[in-house]
């Protein structure tokens, strides 16, 4: 398993972490040639990535490649990381084919492709490794990575990246340390294990926890999801695409899905599958809520990003095999339609220079590429049918409907996933009026489509959505899901999406009848009084964000607001308050410390003098007396 490159024989395993980082170096060094020499790594990093993902289907790949220190640097390649390996090269393509032209000129352009190929080298070196400690130092750089990807902004963006690595950086630690634990009470951390490890011990249950913490860290669940919408302010829209949408969600979820299924198994562990639905939840509602009420396309964008970890957190925890698969499903559903958003909204951003929705609409007529993908894409993390999201929240619910037998909180963690539904709808619906429906500023008349390399990528993504809905069973399921877990899934349900998808292209093709022989033919304007005085055009234009302003005003929900716009739920603040809480702390004990050991030294040189002054009386007898007692003490030391 292996090609010749240059004439040299090389492992395929090695060439998915060699190529886009040696692509993305000479690229840096030799700007002239940097798209030759990225086009060149990305490419051939797909055309490998594809040949492992074949490969894993039939057989699993196992080998330690070298001993280090006495820990193997293990190679380990099943479906679960075949197709894992597969969709880190397909979404980083896409990412750099938007980017050719959405990051033409921008400053840092070159550090920007750097960036991009160094976290795709290490995403791939994070799913080859069969050691849970080698995992960890690709995990590591994709700190650096990610810090570095962040400081390319559209404007300066140093404070999301300090906030971003220090989150991370917090949570990474803790997974060090639950590694660390691991292997001393299990003496390895070589996948697979075999028999997997029960949660029947307080170490392995801290174990557990704390690489849990680093997985939902990079995966963006509350509470550490905070620098995903503070990025998403300052940061183009390909940055998000690349590294919160679609990659974090594809490393977080799968070491959440490798831990708890392949090394630990916590399916016997009720409490630690409660917890984990709980986290699922309130990330589900807190965040959608917080999505509703934004006015800015990014950050309401970066809030569904959070809400949707809730999904395949819920799903992973609820420990029923299709509820696992479900949140498994949506974890590579929600890569292709959040990436598929974060784009189009960008294509919108850069013909009209603002992504405030407050100063945009009536694109639809303009852009209308721009607005089919993104209304796909909307309509899918809905979980509107017949569109991908809808099947993996449905296996979801399945999931925690299988838990009544097991627990009785199963009917609170059903209402929030499908009350986080409706509400992500309902917000969407709002962005779509805001960006592409209503009337459309006057400033905005000469706006045209995207270019061509900027639409294809959308277009490709909004077209997985559809086909990953309508055909979920024959593709994603069969080929991708289902063949990357440990056990037998079973029927998934009487759900059928073909079906579905006529009846609803039918219902649709009537609804545009009644509406053509309908009110399509008879518009009507009329003009808009307040207070006796005809509003111009422009001044009594609605825009989406009036959708639900009444939202944040509603009582308990306007605090609600105020102290997450405050930062109340922030993590990132409570970390900082109690660093400088303690280094204020120690600065202030160290320097009484210190004061304290100088009055002391002084006392004591003080005394010392005293009684050498007493001692010196300028008396001949008195010393030779004290002659004679030290040689006393020497001949008493020898004697001894």
């Amino acid at each position: 398993m292996s090609a010749n490159i240059l004439g040299f024989e090389i492992e395929i395993y090695y060439l998915v972490i060699l190529l886009p980082l040696i692509g993305g170096l000479f690229g840096y060094l030799i700007n002239r040639l940097r798209t030759e020499f990225n086009f060149v790594g990305f490419v051939l990093t797909l055309f490998f990535a594809i040949k492992l993902f074949i490969i894993s289907r039939n057989e699993v790949i196992s080998q330690v490649t070298a001993t280090i220190f006495g820990f193997d640097a293990k190679i380990y390649i099943d479906s679960l990381a075949g197709f894992i390996l597969l969709f880190n090269a397909i979404f980083a393509f896409l990412i750099w084919v938007y980017s050719l032209k959405a990051m033409s000129k921008k400053p840092r352009e070159r550090a920007y492709y750097l960036y991009i190929a160094l976290t795709l080298a290490a995403a791939n070196g994070v799913v080859l490794s069969g050691n849970l400690i080698f995992l960890l130092i690709f995990w590591n750089v994709l700190v650096f990575s990610l810090y570095g990807i962040l400081l390319v902004g559209k404007k300066d963006s140093s404070f999301a990246a300090r906030k971003a690595i220090t989150i991370i950086g917090v949570a990474d630690f803790a997974m060090m340390l639950g590694i660390v634990i691991l292997l001393v009470k299990v003496g390895t951390v070589n996948f697979p294990f075999a028999p997997r490890i029960l949660l029947n011990n307080p170490w392995l249950i801290f174990s557990y926890i704390l690489i849990f913490i680093g997985a939902i860290a990079k995966a963006g669940a509350m509470p550490l999801h905070t620098w995903i919408p503070e990025s998403a302010k300052v940061v183009p829209a390909s940055t998000m695409a690349f590294i919160p949408a679609s990659l974090d969600k594809l490393l977080g979820i799968y070491l959440l899905i490798r831990v708890s299924y392949f090394i630990f198994d916590i399916s016997g562990s009720m409490p630690i599958r409660i917890i984990l639905m709980a986290i699922g939840a309130i990330t589900i509602i807190a965040a959608v809520m917080m999505a509703m009420v934004q006015k800015e396309a990014m950050r309401l964008l970066s809030f569904h990003a959070v809400s949707q970890v809730g999904y395949m957190v819920m799903g992973i925890g609820t420990g029923i095999p299709i509820g696992i698969a479900g949140g498994l499903f949506h974890m590579i559903n929600h890569a292709i339609y959040k990436s598929c958003l974060f784009l189009s909204a960008g294509s919108v951003e850069h013909r009209t220079k603002t992504t405030q929705l407050d100063n945009l609409g009536g694109l639809g007529t303009k852009m209308p590429v721009t607005m089919f993908t993104f209304i796909v894409a909307a309509f899918a993390i809905s979980g509107v049918p017949p569109f991908n999201g809808f099947y993996s929240k449905w296996m979801v619910y399945q999931g925690v409907v299988e838990l009544s037998g097991q627990t009785n909180l199963w009917p609170i963690f059903l209402i929030a996933a499908m009350f986080g539904s409706v509400l992500t709808l309902a917000s969407f619906l709002k962005m779509i009026h805001s960006l592409f429906l209503g009337q459309r500023p006057k400033v905005l008349n000469k706006v045209r489509e995207a270019r061509f390399d900027m639409v294809v990528p959308s277009l490709i993504l909004a077209s997985a959505c559809i086909v990953f809905g309508v055909f979920a069973k024959a593709i994603p399921l069969k080929h991708l899901i289902l063949p990357a877990l440990p056990f037998e899934i079973g029927e998934i349900g009487f759900w059928d999406p073909r079906l579905a998808t006529i009846l609803i292209i039918v219902g649709v093709i009537i609804g545009l009848i009644v509406f053509l022989l309908g009110t399509a033919k008879k518009p009507r304007r009329s003009k808009v009084f307040v207070g006796g005085e005809i509003l111009d055009e422009e001044a009594a234009r609605i825009t989406g964000p009036n959708f639900y302003s009444s939202v944040n005003t509603l009582g308990m929900l306007k605090k609600t607001y105020d102290f997450g716009e405050g930062g109340a739920f922030d993590f990132y603040n409570y970390l900082l308050g109690i660093t400088r809480g303690l280094a204020v702390v120690f600065r202030d004990v160290i320097n009484s410390l210190i004061v304290a050991f100088y009055k002391y030294i002084g006392k004591l040189i003080k005394a010392l003098g005293n009684l050498t002054s007493a001692l010196h009386t300028g008396e001949l007898y008195n010393y030779i007396g004290w002659m004679f007692l030290g040689g006393i003490i020497i001949l008493i030391l020898l004697v001894l």
